[in-house]
């Protein structure tokens, strides 16, 4: 046990009288029903948790103590539990780089203006390097706080709140109700120059309410805030205060009602502007209403209120769930997991409570995928209207989040000390991954398919139509009975038509009485007569063709279905209307509607196409392409294919029939197998597209590209 304890360059700081510096307050917190204690640097604004023991150890560094006299009291204090020689020097070591340590030895200037330059060089990047969020700190609002915080100290009551629920309340489902007229063409309303001008103008004003709440939570509950300035926020000039004092807060609900101070305030705010919305007229104060309504939902939603930014929505989840620093964590966790089961640097593990480990496993990876996927959506929305900040927004974005962290990651593996003992294990497994990857990536050909829906849709043949305008007279079949070639399945009459008949066979008797006589006694005359009977004769036989048109037949052996047989007697039916069908073996096609972006792969490198039937979802079946439509459509085949009846296709809320989409499509009809003839007519199908194979960058590639061209292609 004794060898344990020993460490072979203990001698060399042994004698050192150690203490904090005085710039470093410590605060007891509990978290996850262990006690801690928490340091918070005032110079830096960085905080450091230690456990029991470790502050047992510094709370011991008076300046007067060597540290041999430190860790013995601390062996006897805490007996096996008590800290090796080795673990004593690491941390003395960690104290001393974050500047948290100074001994009676005088300091080396050269060095403390390194680690001086050094933290200032990050801070920096810190506040440059986030092209989300850049931060230039300004002016102490403390005195003034101090002086204005009774007059709004009842907020924080519960008078408060029931004032903020009853205006918050009400609004929401006031904006539920009106969602479509705040919604209707939203782009273009906010991109119009009115619309950015009161913008400009609402957004510092609006964000200035919200740090005030954060200001104010964290006075009412005892804190001190020492910083107001100005953040560039997408690079949108808004004020930021540093509301870090409440990290001294030992209720973590307090910690969290700080967090979330801003975003209340900003709500209520909405809300009040929800009501001034519906209460006046179109005109300016409407329009600033909006702004207020527009900017409070994105900011807080997108921003705020989500905890992956390290905006309000993190640090309330870092309390809640009691795990300071889980950002930093998160990383260290991550680097540690890369070091030891990647490059096999055998180093002490991270310090992880119970039930902290997947937090720290899922953090980093979900927090770096959405700040990606928010920077790419404001590039995109951005540029689409303003192109030239679009793309600086993307570049500055590619450069702080993917080249910035590779470039560390290789110096690290480098020159780190570390790595030292495995520098040539961790190089070769990280420049052997990333040549692996960038060829997988570049090289291996994966799957490439496109997904499309479609419809069971019957042939043309299939289709009973009215041959001629007339009345249902009945229904000479009954529906679902087999029938065979030439069956009459629906009989019509014209009033009219019949009139014309009874007429034209009257006229014709007629004249073909006067022809026989007219025949011997004048020629000319009988000449005449005998084109007469002719015109007649034609009119009769298209009237005797119309009636029998009339009488509809089958045109082939099949199943006879009329879906509103017993409202057709006496109904008035236009030529061409569908009064039935008549299914046949292998009837059915499938209408297939195919989206702009993947027609070209659907037309130039279709290799096999399959389909599911939706209520035999299990089972795929091949299909064959018959036809296209070779032109481009704006119009749908079935309202199966909208958002409203179940697909995924938006369409025009103008157009009443509710079958004019906001994107062009290409229709295909596909011969379906044998063995899923029978699946019900206007059933719904899911079609895979086979197109081979393809390296995965290609095809993200032609996905940007379809992605650009689609939004920036004039």
């Amino acid at each position: 046990m004794k060898e344990t304890f020993l460490d072979s360059s203990w001698h060399r700081i042994s004698g050192l009288k150690p203490s904090l510096r005085c710039h470093l307050n410590v605060h007891r917190h509990r978290y996850r029903g262990a006690s801690w204690y928490v340091a918070e640097d005032t110079a830096s604004g960085r905080v450091h948790r230690f456990t029991p023991a470790v502050y047992l150890l510094l709370g011991q560094m008076n300046g007067y103590r060597t540290v041999h006299e430190i860790w013995t009291y601390v062996v006897e204090q805490l007996g096996d539990d008590a800290p090796t020689q080795g673990e004593v020097v690491r941390l003395l070591s960690q104290l001393h780089g974050m500047d948290l340590l100074q001994t009676d030895i005088a300091p080396n200037p050269v060095e403390m203006t390194e680690r001086f330059s050094k933290h200032s060089k990050a801070r920096r990047r810190s506040s440059l390097g986030n092209p989300l969020a850049i931060k230039l700190p300004g002016w102490d609002p403390d005195h003034f706080l101090e002086l204005s915080e009774p007059l709004i100290r009842f907020i924080f009551t519960k008078l408060g709140a029931a004032i903020w629920l009853f205006a918050t309340i009400p609004a929401l489902v006031l904006v539920a109700m009106h969602w479509g007229d705040l919604t209707d063409n939203i782009a273009d309303r906010v991109f119009a120059v009115e619309s950015l001008v009161l913008a400009a103008l609402v957004f510092p004003i609006l964000k200035l309410f919200h740090e005030l709440g954060h200001a104010y939570a964290t006075k009412t509950a005892g804190g001190e805030v020492h910083e107001l300035g100005v953040m560039f926020l997408v690079f949108a000039p808004i004020p930021y205060v540093d509301a870090s004092a409440s990290i001294a807060f030992r209720s973590k609900w307090k910690r969290a009602l700080v967090g979330a101070a801003g975003m209340l305030t900003e709500l209520f705010i909405a809300a009040l502007a929800t009501f001034l919305w519906l209460l006046v007229e179109p005109g300016l104060v409407r329009s600033i209403a909006f702004q207020v309504m527009l900017i409070a939902g994105i900011s807080t939603v997108v921003f705020n209120a989500n905890p992956l930014l390290r905006f309000d929505g993190y640090y309330i989840l870092c309390d809640l769930a009691e795990m300071p620093n889980l950002a930093s964590r998160s990383t260290r966790y991550w680097g540690w997991l890369v070091e030891r089961y990647l490059f096999g640097n055998d180093h002490d593990p991270p310090m992880v409570q119970p039930g902290e480990r997947l937090w720290l496993f899922a953090y980093a990876p979900l927090a770096f995928a959405y700040r990606g996927f928010v920077l790419f959506g404001i590039s995109i929305f951005v540029a689409s209207s303003f192109f030239v900040i679009g793309v600086l927004i993307a570049i500055w974005g590619i450069a702080m989040f993917l080249a910035l962290p590779i470039w560390k990651a290789l110096k690290y593996v480098l020159t780190s000390p570390r790595t030292e003992r495995h520098r040539l294990r961790a190089a070769s497994i990280t420049f052997g991954g990333s040549a692996l990857i960038i060829s997988g990536l570049f090289l291996v050909p994966v799957p490439l398919h496109t997904v499309a829906e479609g419809v069971i849709w019957l042939p043309e043949e299939s289709y009973v139509r009215a041959a001629d305008t007339g009345f249902v007279k009945q229904i000479s079949m009954q529906p679902s009975a087999h029938v065979f070639t030439g069956d009459l399945l629906v009989e019509a009459e014209e009033p009219d038509l019949a009139v014309q008949l009874r007429v034209l066979k009257s006229q014709l008797a007629g004249l073909r009485q006067r022809l026989v006589s007219e025949q011997f006694t004048d020629r000319v005359q009988a000449d005449i007569t005998r084109q007469e009977v002719t015109l007649k004769e034609t009119n009769l036989a298209r009237a005797v063709e119309r009636s029998d048109a009339l009488r509809i037949r089958s045109g082939f052996d099949g199943v006879f279905l009329a879906p509103a047989a017993q409202d057709l007697p006496g109904r008035y039916a236009k030529r061409g209307e569908v009064l039935g069908y008549v299914l046949f073996q292998q009837s059915r096609i499938a209408r297939v509607v195919v989206a702009q972006d993947d027609i070209d792969l659907v037309r130039n490198k279709l290799v096999d196409v399959a389909v599911r039937l939706t209520h035999r979802s299990s089972e795929t079946y091949h299909a064959a392409l018959l036809r296209e439509v070779p032109s481009a459509s704006d119009r749908l085949p079935s309202q199966a294919f909208t958002e409203t009846g179940g697909g995924r296709f938006v369409v025009d809320p103008r157009d009443r029939g509710q079958m004019k989409t906001l994107q062009r499509t290409f229709q295909f009809d596909l011969e379906l197998a044998p063995e899923a003839a029978n699946a019900n007519f206007g059933s719904r199908v899911l079609v895979r597209f086979d197109h081979g194979r393809e390296p995965l960058a290609w095809q993200w590639h032609r996905r940007l590209r379809q992605l650009f061209l689609s939004r920036f292609e004039t």
